[in-house]
């Protein structure tokens, strides 16, 4: 035997890995020493045998088509793993690479095999998957959402609940980062949500959890924030394939419902606070528990007073003794509510005739039963008429005219400029970035911003101008007796001003823009009709161009009404 051929063997013969020679038709030529160490077998057993006798039956054809018969034809480096029979019987995992050894024709005269036993590796990886595998089990079947990040904040894994939540598919949700401009978050208080402020970020940073993070998400599909309580929490580095690479895993829960739940909690608790009838709760026993700002203004009492006693003892004047034990429960057990007069008598000792409705409320999952008694104060109906030729011409939010009584102001301001050959101007307002404030902090809070608006620009112009509410968010005005373009301007400016300054209604910090176009008396119009369009074609040239004043008359504006 030649040298070099001697070393090559010596190596074989020490190498931990099974070294054998095959020929083409894969017969084993010479096999190293290590085949009774890992096989059972001595290697003179060996030689001359077809190893496919030793190949587990469902191995035996991709053997076959991914690595001898490649290899027979000179197709080298093919690694495949298999499992092949020892000599107790059991079968073990081997991680074969199989080279064609060739002439100086180029023609395969042999195949060459490295065989290394991988039965330890292959249980481990087969544990892992099935550990893999109830992972995702697991994901699959929370209610939560559950997306996992890598090391650089990239979602790598999802669960199905996750994309339900998120209003997004598998593709969409799939490899994007918290920075990722598509995402449109928010502070419950409107301001925009950084992604470094994102849970998984914070985490990824820090190495610590985040807990009950509240933030606004917005989606295309929608028309409103859907809001979401996250969890972070950092994800130890494990030998699972999937999960490797995970660095953080983020859960959520979908909260819309609690949160417009407690916003129309908020706007209910503010209508039964302000509401011009008195309102009483009482338990499901009729023990008081509560009573409004109305009732002790009727009841001339404070609420300490009444707070713990029965509804019973709200009828304390003769004409209506018993009537309670007589009517009054009986209809509450059998219909669920009564209607009628009370007779109250004050702390001062005064009587209070009153308009009753009574109504018992059933328990739900959420709530208590109890009562709600309303009472309406006969003694105010004198104020009624009075109030209802206000409400007739006034919104009833603002206190500002409507468009009832701004049509009477335009008439006026109109023949008074005809006849004194005068000019005036109209303002048509529209507020920017209103309608977020109601969906992230309900209705109520949304009320108070218009009335602080109202009660700004009710400031600023005079008191033979006239500022009306024709809509949610849009008000006229009607400026006269100024004599230059200009005057007219700096009160829309001044207006523009005012309201664009920061509010802070409720703990909210409310930042406001508005659109203001502005139409001349007889410049742009000389009827109510022509001048409202005009103003109303130049408020939305002011909106489309981010202006806050914008007069009638430019070319933009004729451009705008041809198209």
């Amino acid at each position: 035997m030649p040298l070099t051929d001697r070393i090559y063997e010596r190596l074989a013969q020490n190498m931990s890995d099974l070294v054998a020679l095959h020929s083409v038709d894969g017969r084993y030529l010479w096999v190293s020493s290590s085949a009774e160490r890992i096989l059972g077998f001595m290697p003179e057993e060996l030689v001359g045998t077809d190893p496919y006798e030793l190949f587990h039956p469902d191995d035996v054809k991709v053997i076959r088509s991914k690595s001898h018969q490649p290899a027979a034809t000179g197709d080298g480096n093919n690694r495949i793993r298999y499992r092949i029979r020892r000599a107790a019987g059991d079968y073990i995992w081997f991680e074969t690479l199989t080279q064609p050894i060739e002439n100086s024709d180029g023609e395969v005269i042999e195949l060459q095999t490295i065989s290394r036993d991988v039965t330890e590796q292959v249980g481990l990886e087969n544990e892992l998957a099935a550990s893999e595998a109830l992972y995702r089990v697991a994901m699959d079947s929370l209610e939560e959402g559950v997306v996992v990040h890598d090391d650089t904040g990239k979602i790598i894994a999802h669960n199905p609940r996750a994309t339900e939540i998120l209003g997004l598919n598998d593709d969409e949700l799939a490899g994007r980062v918290p920075r990722d401009p598509h995402w449109s978050s928010v502070y419950p208080n409107g301001a925009p949500f950084p992604a470094e402020a994102h849970p998984a970020m914070v985490t990824l940073r820090s190495g610590e959890p985040c807990s009950k993070v509240l933030m606004g998400v917005h989606n295309p599909r929608w028309n409103a924030y859907r809001w979401i309580s996250i969890n972070s929490r950092l994800v130890q580095t494990g030998r699972c394939a999937v999960f490797g690479q995970a660095r953080v895993v983020v859960s959520f829960n979908d909260v819309t419902e609690q949160i417009e739940r407690e916003n129309q909690l908020r706007r209910w608790s503010t209508v039964y606070r302000f509401s011009g009838e008195a309102i009483v709760i009482a338990d499901e026993k009729g023990v008081i528990r509560d009573v409004n700002e109305s009732f002790l203004r009727i009841i001339q009492n404070n609420r300490a007073a009444w707070v713990g006693r029965s509804l019973d003892e709200i009828s304390l004047d003769s004409r209506s003794e018993g009537l309670f034990a007589s009517t009054i429960w009986p209809a509450l057990k059998a219909n669920g509510n009564w209607r009628g007069e009370l007779w109250l008598r004050d702390a001062e000792g005064g009587i209070q005739a009153t308009w009753a409705a009574i109504t018992r409320m059933h328990q739900t999952t959420t709530s208590e039963a109890h009562y709600t008694l309303i009472l309406s104060d006969f003694s105010e109906r004198g104020m009624k008429d009075e109030t209802l030729r206000f409400h007739a011409g006034n919104d009833s939010l603002t206190r500002l005219p409507n468009r009832l009584l701004l049509s009477d102001r335009f008439e006026v301001a109109l023949n008074t400029s005809i006849r004194q050959g005068t000019t005036f101007a109209c303002l048509y307002l529209d507020l920017d970035r209103f309608k977020p404030i109601n969906d992230l902090y309900g209705h109520a809070v949304g009320d108070i911003v218009l009335q602080v608006v109202a009660e700004k620009v009710s400031g600023i112009v005079r008191s033979m101008d006239t500022i009306a509410r024709i809509g949610g968010d849009e008000f006229f005005g009607l400026v006269v007796g100024l004599e230059q373009k200009s005057e007219y301007l700096a009160v829309a400016e001044r207006i523009a001003k005012a309201i664009s300054e920061p509010l802070e209604v409720h703990g909210h910090n409310i930042n406001l823009g508005v659109s203001i176009g502005i139409a001349l008396y007889p410049d742009h119009g000389q009827t109510q009709k022509s001048l409202m369009a005009a103003s109303d074609a130049a408020m939305f040239l002011a909106k489309r161009q981010g202006l806050s004043v914008v007069l009638a008359g430019s070319p933009e504006i004729e451009d705008h009404k041809k198209n």
